[in-house]
C-alpha cells in the first residue's frame, strides 16, 4: 500500500494502454482497407469481363458499358439513379 492507503499501482508508463489500443486500431483499419481494395479489384475484374463478353456476344458498346456499370454498382453496393430529362433536384 502507498501512503494514501491505496494499493500500489503497477509501474506502467502513462498512456501505454492507449498506445496499445491505438496500434491495434491502426492495424485493423489497414487490414480492412486491404480487404476493401481486394474486393474492389475483384469487382472491377468481373465488371470488365461482363463488358468484354457482352461486346463479344454482339451487344452494342453503350449497352455493354451500362451492363458493366450495373454489375459494378451491384457488387459494390451502389444503387443506380435514373435521371429523367428535365428532372433536376437540388
Amino acid at each position: 500500500m502507498n501512503e494514501n492507503g491505496n494499493e500500489q499501482e503497477r509501474d506502467e508508463p502513462a498512456g501505454s494502454f492507449d498506445e496499445l489500443i491505438s496500434g491495434i486500431e491502426t492495424e485493423m483499419n489497414a487490414q480492412r482497407l486491404h480487404k476493401q481494395g481486394a474486393y474492389a479489384v475483384t469487382a472491377a475484374r468481373i465488371s470488365g469481363t461482363v463488358l468484354t463478353e457482352a461486346m463479344a456476344s454482339g451487344v452494342p458498346h453503350e449497352l455493354a458499358k451500362e451492363m458493366a456499370a450495373d454489375t459494378w454498382n451491384s457488387i459494390m453496393g451502389f444503387h443506380a439513379i435514373e435521371l429523367v430529362d428535365g428532372d433536376v433536384s437540388g
